[in-house]
């Protein structure tokens, strides 16, 4: 299973953390039933102002009794909205078209381009002392839940009415049960529950007079049906051929990996990952990314890194002996699961500000628990990813890691020391395809230097002990990049 469409809004019933787990995508339709959940919404603020369920069910009953429905006129109010995108706006548009005040609350939208959908921006507070009218359009999430309680509804205004059409659980009904018996809610009106069918506690809520209830209708007109069945196929479509990932709401960067220029670069995030994986001395506690530059794809954008953590992730954790197999959908979430603090950092060091001779880089820093630290940075050249930095050693300009074994180790800086490693390769008949040797700054004579051989065999592990027991060797490590 690659994708788990959902048509309509709401995800509440899939569970994303698990799907993620698995490498499913989780899509949903935000735009399908944008028109019918705002229409909705609008015709309960009318159905309260002018108390028209309770007025039809009086007529039917056999009545005539004007006086008990004095409503209120809504041209002149200031209506409240809680989450300003799409829904939220179509509601704004028909609320300004019939002379209402609009202010808005929306954590992610600017206040210029609230201003220019009508919509003066105000803080939660603001919305809750000034708005005669309150309506909710915002996922539920931990913050949201129990958004209105009694705290927040002692903050508003002495007989504000309260509409919910987006999701159950971010109104507090006890509390807002308690604010209509107060009268301090004039009305309410309310589409969506705790839990849906209503239980049987609820009764006292939905049978109070004032309060105007629905069976979550928000998506049902022909037209949205119609809509939401439509966009979460054709999503569908387009994640398969790679074209788009409009929906796609718990990996947000994955538009960019289908980019052809983005692919050296999430290939050199892995290779740097799978690096840092096996040259580790214990378990990985914590990774940190920096990248600049770019050469036709900016890597410095804030979807490229979170593709390129991603990618780095799926590295270390694949070859950490956990027996997990992480795609770049689940890494992240792995990595969390298993203690991984991963990190995006956008400083820039000192030497990229002075000059650097890269066009582009990607860096990446791991701690482990037993206190050591390795950075690691690496540049593409054309389309081939290069290692050009371990630590100190800094001049590796033209290793390519290519193959599927890499033998890894620092040597003393002396004539003989490198030979010793290539007579027990020769030994157990392992071919060297490639050698890189960088020395610890500039020139260090006598001093420390780093190795990274490209074998065309596995090296058996008798010839790995024999590596290790060489005095002239320290870190010595097999790498393998498959």
């Amino acid at each position: 299973m690659r994708v788990i469409g959902r048509a309509g809004v709401g995800v509440d019933n899939i569970n994303v953390p698990e799907a993620t787990k698995h490498g499913i995508m989780v899509m949903n339709t935000p735009g399908g039933n944008t028109v019918s959940t705002a229409q909705l919404a609008l015709s309960l603020l009318c159905s309260m102002a002018r108390k028209l369920p309770a007025a039809d069910m009086s007529v039917k009953a056999g009545k005539w009794d004007r006086k008990s429905f004095m409503g209120v006129e809504m041209s002149g109010k200031t209506i409240g909205i809680v989450g300003c995108g799409r829904i939220g706006q179509v509601v704004a548009s028909c609320a300004n078209t019939m002379g209402m005040h609009v202010i808005g609350y929306d954590p992610i939208m600017a206040a210029d381009e609230l201003a220019e959908l009508g919509i003066k921006k105000v803080d939660l507070s603001g919305i809750w002392s000034g708005s005669d009218f309150i309506t909710l359009h915002t996922p539920l999430t931990p913050e949201t839940t129990n958004l209105l309680n009694d705290t927040t509804i002692a903050s508003c205004k002495d007989g504000v009415m309260i509409v919910n059409c987006a999701r159950g659980g971010i109104v507090d009904e006890s509390a807002l049960l308690r604010g209509l018996e107060s009268g301090k809610v004039a009305g309410a009106a309310l589409d969506v529950y705790t839990s849906e069918p209503p239980k049987e506690d609820l009764k006292p809520l939905l049978s109070h007079p004032n309060l105007v209830c629905t069976p979550h209708l928000g998506a049902s007109t022909d037209e949205a049906q119609i809509n939401v069945a439509r966009d979460v196929a054709q999503q569908m479509c387009d994640v398969f051929d790679q074209k788009d990932y409009y929906g796609v709401m718990n990996v947000g960067y994955m538009s960019a990996s289908s980019s052809p220029n983005m692919a050296p670069f999430m290939r050199l995030a892995e290779i740097i990952g799978i690096f840092h994986a096996q040259l580790s001395t214990s378990k990985v506690s914590t990774v940190v990314l920096r990248t600049w530059g770019g050469r036709d794809v900016d890597i410095t954008t804030n979807m490229a890194r979170q593709l390129l953590m991603a990618k780095v992730l799926k590295g270390v954790i694949r070859h950490m002996g956990l027996g997990m197999s992480p795609d770049i959908i689940s890494a992240p979430l792995m990595a969390k699961e298993v203690g991984i603090v991963s990190t995006i950092s956008e400083e820039m060091p000192m030497k990229v500000k002075l000059g650097s001779p890269y066009w582009n880089k990607v860096s990446v820093q791991v701690t482990r628990e037993d206190g050591t630290s390795n950075t690691i940075g690496g540049v593409v050249f054309g389309s081939t990813p290069h290692i050009v930095r371990v630590d100190d050693f800094a001049d590796l300009f033209a290793f390519k890691p290519e193959g599927s074994y890499i033998l890894s180790f620092r040597n003393e800086d002396r004539p003989g020391a490198i030979s010793e490693v290539l007579d027990i390769l020769h030994n157990v008949n392992v071919n060297v395809a490639g050698l890189n040797v960088s020395r610890q700054g500039s020139v260090s004579p006598q001093g420390q230097a780093l190795c990274f051989m490209s074998l065309d065999d596995d090296i058996p592990d008798k010839a790995m002990t024999t590596l290790h027991s060489l005095s002239t060797l320290s870190n010595v490590a097999k790498i393998e990049l498959r």
